[in-house]
């Protein structure tokens, strides 16, 4: 773990709520893993609001460089968006001892909902370099809200199998991302997941039903993110956990209440 001041390297509207700021930060982009997160500072060094860092996925890596992809929803959303080339922020990471665990000789299958495409895709990006066989299936609202569809397109012309979803037919196949799963889906595939609660909790029962090995990634409000507060903790079979320290990586069968 790491607490760096980074440089920003660009900050921008990709589409609907969502932006994406690139990061200058060579500790955590050489360490981090599938799954891990940043808690970011989303105000200048001599202010004190929003006091509370945010918590943000890891999108993707590039040399000394990290990408966030993030939704702008409220006081510290809008504060990040004021950020521009130059200017340097706090940033506290790569956190999260829970990570989603690759399995070269086993079908992937990766369910990315909404602005979780991005907490899955980094995991996308380093199974295609070790040539897992991966599918991802990508749902958002609409065309508008699928906000990480270029990078996923990229990634498709590296052997992945990318298919959108959106709830109104305006790109790729109506519906959500779930509804298909019985197409892609084999005995020994592996299925990883982020976004919204529901889709997680249909995708926990899905996979008890069908003995499919499943992890979600959890997204919690946190204070601290690196398990001091005991805010964000989650109810499992061996107790509660914390989704900052133990995940936010969970096994779908150890799941009670999320």
């Amino acid at each position: 773990m790491f607490e760096l001041t980074a440089e920003v390297v660009s900050n921008r509207s990709v589409s609907g709520i969502t932006w994406e700021i690139v990061l200058r930060a060579k500790e955590i982009a050489q360490t981090v893993k599938p799954g891990q997160f940043v808690m970011v500072e989303t105000r200048l060094e001599n202010e004190y609001d929003p006091l509370n860092r945010r918590p943000f996925a890891v999108a993707d890596t590039e040399g000394e460089l990290i990408s966030i992809y993030y939704d702008v929803v409220g006081r510290g959303t809008k504060r990040l968006t004021s950020f521009h080339r130059g200017d340097t922020l706090r940033i506290l990471g790569p956190l999260g001892d829970g990570v989603f665990p690759i399995y070269p000789d086993k079908r992937a299958i990766v369910i990315a909902g909404g602005i979780g495409s991005s907490g899955v895709s980094l995991l996308v990006k380093r199974m295609a370099e070790l040539k897992v066989e991966t599918v991802v299936l990508y749902g958002a609202r609409n065309k508008e809200f699928l906000s990480m569809r270029e990078w996923y397109e990229d990634i498709s012309r590296q052997g992945v199998e990318v298919v959108f979803y959106t709830d109104d037919g305006s790109f790729g196949r109506r519906g959500f991302p779930v509804k298909d799963l019985d197409e892609f889906v084999e005995p020994s595939a592996v299925i990883y997941a982020c976004g919204p609660k529901p889709l997680l909790k249909y995708l926990k029962k899905y996979s008890e039903e069908r003995n499919i090995e499943t992890y979600l990634s959890l997204d919690r409000r946190m204070a601290c993110g690196w398990g001091v507060c005991l805010g964000c903790v989650v109810k499992t079979g061996n107790g509660f956990k914390r989704v900052c320290k133990e995940g936010p990586v969970f096994l779908a069968k150890e799941l009670i209440d999320f």
